[in-house]
């Protein structure tokens, strides 16, 4: 089944596990706190929606580990299993136990029952039993209890669904378009709108609800109360608008409306009878569909009519959007390149809106950024209370070229966004970026055509050309003199590469006779080195202010607050050294910031928590020893099934063993042909028989001794990696758990031994038996203790945050490393293009020519081909 198939089923299984979960846990506190009472009337308040408050009330049929009573067609009760527990018909009691639950919330009316069907047919089948019962048994799995007092961080469980909705996507391919938006592009949005605590936000087209999450998520990132923001959305098609619903419950929202319907055609977000207005606005819709005018109700958001046919609705979803705005509200919407250029009806709303002087910014992106589409796309930015000094006035950015390019789509990169968002908030002007215009110049210089490349023109400069370079050889040292920010980035000296060839021409070095040996050369260049050196010497200089605020995480400072002050403060130090810019910095750190933002959500909700840590860290902290005795076993392990492979090739030459085609040869079957050989030997008669028989027998011993030193060793290899991953779960969490295990099992063997009589025949041999398991036992225990006395013992806390602050060392550096080896290789290249413009010039490629066609005509006239 594809992806874009079963998404449904699993959203709908988490979102029931989760909340039959939490209404567990809050049936526990509801028992607790009435415990005062009589049974009767706890039952009672136990079965009371009231009595839940904010959480969702699962009624019996829903609940995942209660069994519940149902009438028969007989009018007898009888008992149904729970959830956990079905084992036939479960589509059906699927179904219903969903539609139980929405019938018991009135926050969930309508989004599941009529959108998540566990009985769909998928072919010309119904999905069988066990199909359901095996999803069943993975949310069954100890441990897994979907409440956030589990999880490292209270949205764990938004976070993991926000996983899958893109997994879901990049499966669907086209399809993922209908519910998901890429989330670097959903951030680039939020980040131009800026939205703050108190207001009101509206996706009109709202999918998955992406935009609406990352908004929340951004007022929190600022230090400001996202659960003081008001969240809305639209959406026409019930299973996006159900898994949007869903998601924002799993993301811990709450204050949210989402409406299933048609947007253009029925907007549902209404206040007094008229379009609610909103103070962000942010949306991605459809691009290029069709739309009925006979159908639209709120006529008077429109002031034109676009098109009904040829997929040309674009700009009714933005003079809906633009309707949906307060007085001093501000949108971006993603919006495909034809409605900024195309005539007629498009036109005249391209020009009331340019006379209303609501467009702020217009941003091309590069293309397949999306789902289903290759096509570039483009940021239309509208404020509605434009400050004075950008009063008719629109700024256009070209930012099509600057994106990170992938298999299946392309992607903006950190630095892309930060840099979109720095011009954008500035109002800055760049060559080839971005640029100011005025509404005079759109309207009478270019008729309201608002063609980004009309206004910003990133094409590049053409590449230049030195005629004599090509025909007499030589790199034109304008050239090399006109890249020469790019050597002095990296303080690399051009003499180092090139020589003087002729006046106002040069050579590459003697040392560099081929193109491989530019990468050497510049990559051993001193000046070079000691640049990068440099970078990582300024990051372990950050890094000493930066640890200190992490480890002051959960003792006062916040997440936001670390956040600025780290970001301001590696810009600050890493763009002097003159070869990352501002936004190439700024991308070091958010793509970082990205990778632990989760590490650093646990570190304030739940402490510096061992599983944090990954194994290698630990391993390499207090296991070193261990790991070197394991990869000596390993070493031994490989030397021996060497000599084992050499014995079996020496073996089959002795057996004059000739194995089928198809037929590998393996050590059970050239000690199969050894053994027959011997036994045919066994009874011959002559000398020759009796050396023939002891050569075999000589080679099957030895096999045999190999074999056994081999599965002596994997013996002891197990034995050693078993011991080994115990040692290494006692020092993340302690002895507790299992010497608490082991005592009990000391304490079993205990009371059986007290039962068994020592002059009972039959007794005695399992007396012995369990006398030798209790033995193993207690010496488990002691190594157990041992181990804890030698090792220092758990884990503790200052330890673990040093192995965690290591850790978020290691990736920011990581990261580092990785932009400023994009940086050398750009300097790379450019060398290597001197290389192939100019290395070789038309006169030597003539001879080369000349020379090639005379040994042609030799060959030839030898062959009589050809008089010369």
């Amino acid at each position: 089944m594809d992806a874009s198939e079963f998404k449904e089923f699993i959203f709908g299984m988490l979102f029931l596990k989760r909340l039959s979960d939490e209404f567990d846990c809050k049936r526990k506190e509801i028992k607790r706190e009435y415990a005062h009472l009589d049974e009767e009337m706890v039952a009672e308040l136990l079965e009371d929606p009231q009595s839940y408050g904010a959480t969702f009330f699962v009624p019996p049929r829903a609940r995942w580990h209660e069994p519940w009573l149902d009438e028969d067609k007989d009018g007898n009760w009888v008992q149904v299993p729970a959830i956990k527990h079905l084992k036939q018909n479960i589509g059906d009691m699927l179904n219903k136990a969903l539609a139980a639950v929405e019938d018991a919330n009135d926050a969930l009316v309508g989004v599941l029952k009529n959108n998540i069907n566990f009985n769909a047919i998928k072919g010309k089948t119904k999905i069988p039993d066990q199909k359901w019962k095996d999803l069943i048994d993975h949310f069954n799995q100890p441990g897994f209890v979907l409440v956030n007092e589990n999880f490292e961080f209270p949205d764990l469980l938004g976070a993991a669904y926000e996983y899958l909705i893109k997994f879901f996507a990049d499966s669907a391919g086209k399809k993922g378009g209908e519910f998901y938006t890429p989330a670097e592009v959903v951030r680039l949005l939020v980040q131009l709108v800026k939205p703050e605590a108190g207001n009101t936000i509206y996706d009109p087209t709202v999918g998955s609800g992406g935009f609406l999450i990352q908004s929340y998520q951004y007022v929190e990132e600022q230090g400001q109360d996202p659960k003081d923001l008001a969240l809305y959305g639209q959406d026409s098609n019930g299973t996006v608008w159900s898994i949007c619903n869903m998601n924002l419950i799993l993301h811990n929202i709450t204050n949210f409306t989402i409406e299933n319907g048609d947007t253009l055609e029925n907007p549902q977000i209404v206040e007094n009878g008229q379009l609610r207005k909103f103070d962000r606005v942010l949306a991605n819709p459809p691009f290029s569909q069709n739309y009925s005018r006979a159908n639209l109700e709120f006529r008077n958001r429109f002031w034109e009519f676009c098109p009904e046919t040829g997929k040309k609705a674009d700009l009714m979803f933005v003079q809906h959007m633009i309707a949906s705005l307060k007085t001093t509200g501000r949108m971006a919407t993603i919006m495909p390149h034809g409605v900024l250029f195309r005539g007629g009806k498009e036109k005249l709303i391209r020009e009331e809106m340019i006379e209303r002087d609501v467009i702020e910014a217009i941003i091309s992106l590069p293309s397949g950024l999306f789902y289903g589409t290759g096509i570039p796309a483009c940021v239309l930015v509208v404020n509605k209370s434009k400050p004075d000094e950008l009063q008719d006035k629109i700024l256009f950015i070209n930012a099509d070229r600057e994106y990170a390019e992938g298999k299946a789509q392309n992607k903006l990169r950190p630095e892309d966004i930060e840099k979109i968002d720095y011009v954008f908030t500035q109002k800055l002007e760049y060559p080839k970026y971005s640029r100011l215009v005025s509404k005079q110049e759109i309207a009478e210089e270019h008729d309201y055509n608002l063609n980004i490349r009309r206004y910003v023109d990133n094409t590049p400069e053409p590449e230049p050309e030195d005629v004599t370079a090509h025909l007499m050889g030589g790199i034109p040292q304008a050239e090399v003199i006109a890249q020469a920010g790019e050597f002095d980035r990296f303080g690399v000296d051009p003499d180092r590469l090139f020589e003087p060839l002729r006046p106002g021409y040069l050579a590459f070095q003697e040392a560099i006779a081929q193109k491989s040996a530019i990468k050497t050369t510049l990559e051993a260049d001193e000046h070079l080195q000691n640049i990068i050196n440099g970078h990582y010497d300024t990051l372990e200089s950050w890094w000493q202010v930066a640890r200190d605020d992490f480890a002051q995480l959960g003792e006062g400072k916040n997440m936001p607050e670390v956040r600025r002050e780290l970001l301001a403060g590696l810009k600050q130090q890493l763009i002097p050294l003159g070869v990352l810019d501002e936004f190439k910095s700024a991308g070091v750190f958010v793509n970082w910031w990205q990778q632990i933002r989760y590490d650093l959500k646990t570190i304030v909700n739940t402490g510096w928590h061992h599983s944090l840590i990954p194994d290698d860290y630990l391993i390499d902290e207090f296991f070193r020893g261990e790991t070197k005795a394991i990869e000596d076993l390993e070493s031994q392990i490989s030397a021996a099934q060497g000599e084992l492979s050499e014995a079996v090739e020496s073996a089959q030459e002795v057996a004059n063993y000739e194995p089928d085609e198809d037929e590998t040869v393996t050590v059970a079957s050239i000690k199969k042909e050894l053994k027959a050989l011997m036994d045919d030997l066994k009874g011959a008669s002559g000398a020759s028989a009796k050396r023939e028989y002891e050569r075999s027998k000589a080679e099957y011993d030895g096999i045999i001794r190999l074999e056994k030193g081999v599965k002596t060793l994997k013996s002891k290899l197990k034995e050693e990696k078993t011991e080994f991953e115990q040692k290494l779960q006692l020092k993340r969490v302690g002895d507790r758990e299992i010497k608490l295990e082991i005592d009990q099992l000391i304490e079993q063997v205990q009371e059986q031994l007290v039962e068994l009589d020592s002059d009972n025949k039959k007794d005695k041999k399992k007396i012995n038996a369990l006398t030798k398991d209790k033995t193993a036992l207690e010496e488990r225990l002691k190594r157990v203790d041992d181990f804890m006395t030698q090792s220092g013992g758990q884990l503790t806390q200052e330890e673990a945050k040093t192995l965690i602050l290591r850790k978020l060392y290691d990736w920011v550096k990581e990261q580092l490393t990785r932009y400023l080896n994009v940086e050398k290789r750009s300097l790379i290249a450019l060398v290597e293009k001197f290389w192939d413009k100019y290395a070789v010039s038309s006169q030597e490629l003539e001879a080369e020519r000349e020379e090639t066609l005379k040994t042609l005509n030799e060959y030839l006239s030898k062959l009589g081909y050809l008089e010369l």
